[in-house]
């Protein structure tokens, strides 16, 4: 297989690619994938990265959110109605409703930083002239960029 040789654009605009998770979202690479997609397969590759990232990303965060709701209101529809009879325990509702918003709102900031953590060694690697797969996605994309070479 032969490799382009990198420039320093081609390197900047892959590193940008997988910043943008930091700034301006899905948007800079689909951009940055139409204008270069014909010039550069490196910055194809990883804007395609990029981009299918970000949809993964925001999917999955979607449905850890959707099942942490369902989770506190099944809960709390329990223990509503454990409170309205005559065992009522105030006091282990609260700790219990206390411990499930730190479980849902830890879980949410450790998917975001975890997310932007990975995006920025991305880039970092990515500016480095690497070609780091990301799980799933990147032997995908590779094949369909750079063929079954």
């Amino acid at each position: 297989m032969e490799k382009e040789e990198l420039t320093s654009d081609a390197r900047l605009m892959a590193m940008l690619s997988h910043l943008s998770i930091l700034f301006g979202g899905i948007i800079l690479p689909i951009i940055l994938w139409a204008t270069q997609k014909d010039k550069s397969k490196f910055v194809r590759y990883h804007a395609l990265q990029a981009i299918f990232f970000h949809i993964a990303y925001v999917a999955i965060l979607v449905i850890v959110i959707i099942a942490l709701v369902i989770v506190a209101l099944i809960s709390g529809a329990g223990f509503g109605a454990l409170s309205k009879g005559h065992h009522s325990n105030d006091g282990a509702l609260s700790v219990l409703m206390i411990i499930l918003i730190i479980v849902f709102y830890g879980g949410i900031f450790i998917s975001i930083f975890g997310a932007m953590a990975y995006e920025i060694f991305l880039a970092i690697k990515s500016y480095h002239g690497s070609y780091i797969k990301v799980p799933v996605i990147g032997n995908i994309i590779y094949k369909k960029v750079y063929g079954n070479q």
